[in-house]
């Protein structure tokens, strides 16, 4: 079993073929190497796309983008093992590994065994899919694309979703990823109450026939009124409309709240996603 480090084309055409086979479950990675290969997402040159192979067959995938961690795809216990002794051998110290379970534990554990460090579960998450949409009723007001004069506040929103979705994470500055969806138009959408914002979701563009919905947020003084509900209803029969034929989004386990309003929405859960974290010997 072999870890091939690639660049961004051959990644996306080996991996991608591994990938494509559970395209829910790696949408998130399939639509990284998207994004870089149209040129939505400048490569940084300091990605890292690695394929493991056994034989002539490609048997696991990871994608790494810092600050964020590693994201693996859903490699078999083996494939994430041989992965995490590639990122012991060459790569700095990790801060964390993303992914589906039961892959990314298997990394986790095999990574701080090797690196003399102590793995420490993080955020756990639910993948959740839909392909057909239940819209709320009663919501007061609508959905409208975003535009270049909603830049600012949905920068600002994107670094206060951040903010509560992970907290003590690196930094991430996702204006950058706000600036690559405007010019697409349908993107980054606003629910509007009276005439003013009061929620956004964001869509991925589809890859494999999937749309993921992320960014999902409502600043606190507005929520209780369904408005992200609103959004998330609208923004997901947008997509199927459009071509897609599933939809797919994460929650936070610890958050019961958001995952019944999906739930409410057609959404149904699919795998158990983790954040591992590495931290120093001196923040334990």
């Amino acid at each position: 079993m072999r870890c091939l480090v690639e660049d961004l084309a051959t990644f996306a055409v080996t991996a991608g073929a591994w990938l494509r086979r559970e395209p829910v479950l790696h949408n998130v990675l399939l639509t990284l190497v998207a994004d870089r290969l149209s040129g939505d997402v400048p490569l940084s040159g300091d990605e890292r796309f690695v394929r493991v192979a056994d034989g002539g067959a490609t048997v696991g995938a990871v994608v790494w983008t810092p600050p964020r961690g590693p994201l693996l795809g859903a490699a078999p216990p083996p494939a994430a093992r041989a992965l995490a002794e590639h990122f012991v051998r060459a790569a700095p110290p990790l801060v964390e590994v993303h992914g589906p379970v039961p892959a990314v534990a298997e990394f986790a554990q095999r990574y701080a065994e090797r690196a003399g460090l102590m793995a420490v579960p993080g955020t756990a998450q639910r993948i959740f899919q839909l392909d057909a949409v239940r819209p709320p009723t009663g919501v007061p007001g609508r959905a409208r694309p975003a535009t270049l004069a909603d830049r600012d506040l949905l920068v600002e929103w994107a670094a206060a979703f951040l903010v509560e979705t992970a907290p003590g994470g690196p930094p991430v500055d996702l204006s950058g990823q706000v600036d690559a969806r405007l010019p697409h138009g349908d993107l980054l959408w606003l629910w509007e109450c009276a005439g003013a914002p009061v929620s956004t979701a964001w869509l991925s563009r589809p890859v494999a026939g999937v749309v993921r919905v992320s960014g999902v947020y409502t600043p606190p003084e507005q929520r209780g009124h369904g408005f992200a509900s609103g959004c998330v209803a609208h923004v997901s029969q947008y997509a199927l409309t459009a071509g897609a034929t599933r939809c797919t989004l994460y929650t936070d386990r610890a958050n019961p709240t958001s995952t019944r309003i999906y739930q409410t929405l057609g959404y149904h859960p699919l795998a158990e996603a983790t954040q591992w974290r590495f931290p120093a010997p001196s923040d334990v």
